[in-house]
C-alpha cells in the first residue's frame, strides 16, 4: 500500500529497480545513499543474477531496517545484466522507475530533483549527468557530460543505465526489450525515448558513478567508437546512438528487435518518428553490410556496450 500513497495525495510513487551480482563489496554504500535521499523510494525491488557472495544477505538486512518497501527476488537462474534488470523493472509498481547499479553512490537529491519532473500519464525518460569515481572513492570526473563534450559528443550520448528513469507511461508505451532481444534496458530506454522526443535532459550530477574491474558499464565512448558519424557532421541525435551501439556481431539481432517494436507499436505513437528510425536503423544495417564487403574503410571501432 505504502508505494500508492504518495501517488494519492498528488507525487508521484517512485520505484527503484535494481539489478545485484556479486555486489557485497560496493552494495552497503549505494544502499546507505539510498536511505539517504531527500525523498526516498516508495519501494526498492533488487532482483539478485545467482550472487555467490554476501549480497543477498545484505539485502535483507537492508530491508528489516528501512521505513521503506524493499523487494528481493533471488534464487532464479543467471540471466545476465541486461535481463537482471528488466526482471527487476517489471516487478516494480511506481509511477517512475529509476535503474540503480549496486556499486554507484546517490546524492542525496537525485530521486526529488528527478521526481518533481515527472508528469502523471505521459511517457518521458528522464537522463541527468553524473560524477566519476575510481574504485576506491577517488573523484576521475566531476561531470560526465563535460567529459563528452572533451570527446566531440552531446549528452544524447550518455547511456548508462544509472542515469535514467522512466515514467509509467513510457513502459506502458513501449515494454521491454524481449528476453532474447540481446538489447540491453538503457539502450532500449534511450534510443526509443530519443527517437520519439520523449527524452528529458537534466544537467546536474545526481550520482558518483563507480568506475572498474568489474562493472558492467564502463564503456566510455570516444573518437574510435563511431563508424559512420563524425563531431560537426549534422548527423543528428538518434543516428549517432545508432552509431555507436548497433554494430556486428550482434547488429541483426538487436536492428531486427527495434524494427519488430516499431511495427507493433511505434506507428501508434508516432507514424513520421517511426518512420525516420526505421530508415536510419536499415541505413546503418546496409553501411555495415557494405563495410563487411570491403566497399567501405571507416576506422577500427571497439565493441559497443552490452
Amino acid at each position: 500500500m505504502r508505494s500508492w500513497r504518495s501517488a494519492v495525495l498528488g507525487r508521484p510513487a517512485v520505484s527503484v529497480a535494481m539489478a545485484t551480482y556479486n555486489g557485497e563489496r560496493y552494495l552497503p554504500e549505494m544502499l546507505e545513499s539510498l536511505a539517504a535521499q531527500t525523498r526516498r523510494p516508495d519501494e526498492l525491488v533488487v532482483r539478485d543474477d545467482a550472487s555467490e557472495d554476501g549480497t543477498v544477505g545484505i539485502l535483507h538486512a537492508f530491508a528489516r531496517r528501512v521505513p521503506f518497501r524493499v523487494e528481493v527476488i533471488a534464487g532464479g537462474p543467471r540471466l545476465g545484466y541486461a535481463q537482471n534488470f528488466v526482471a527487476a523493472s517489471r516487478a516494480c509498481s511506481g509511477h517512475v522507475i529509476f535503474f540503480a547499479d549496486q556499486d554507484d553512490v546517490w546524492r542525496p537529491p537525485k530521486l526529488a530533483t528527478v521526481a518533481q519532473q515527472v508528469r502523471r500519464r505521459m511517457p518521458l525518460a528522464f537522463f541527468h549527468d553524473f560524477a566519476l569515481a575510481t574504485e576506491d572513492g577517488t573523484p576521475v570526473a566531476s561531470s560526465y557530460y563535460d567529459l563528452l563534450a572533451e570527446r566531440g559528443f552531446p549528452p544524447v550520448a550518455a547511456l548508462k543505465g544509472c542515469s535514467m528513469a522512466v515514467t509509467r507511461g513510457f513502459v506502458e508505451t513501449w515494454g521491454w526489450p524481449p528476453p532474447d532481444a540481446r538489447v540491453s534496458h538503457d539502450f532500449w530506454v534511450a534510443l526509443l525515448s530519443t527517437a520519439f522526443g520523449q527524452r528529458r535532459n537534466l544537467m546536474e550530477p545526481l550520482i558518483d558513478h563507480r568506475l572498474h574491474a568489474a562493472n558492467a558499464s564502463g564503456w566510455i565512448p570516444g573518437a574510435a567508437s563511431r563508424a559512420f558519424t563524425r563531431p560537426g557532421d549534422g548527423s543528428g541525435p538518434v543516428r549517432l546512438l545508432i552509431d555507436l551501439v548497433l554494430k556486428p556481431p550482434r547488429l541483426g539481432s538487436r536492428t531486427g528487435t527495434f524494427l519488430e517494436v516499431l511495427d507493433e507499436r511505434g506507428d501508434a505513437v508516432d507514424p513520421a518518428a517511426a518512420r525516420r528510425l526505421r530508415r536510419l536503423l536499415k541505413a546503418n544495417r546496409r553501411r555495415h553490410q557494405r563495410l563487411k564487403r570491403g566497399s567501405s574503410s571507416p576506422g577500427s571501432t571497439p565493441p559497443p556496450p552490452a
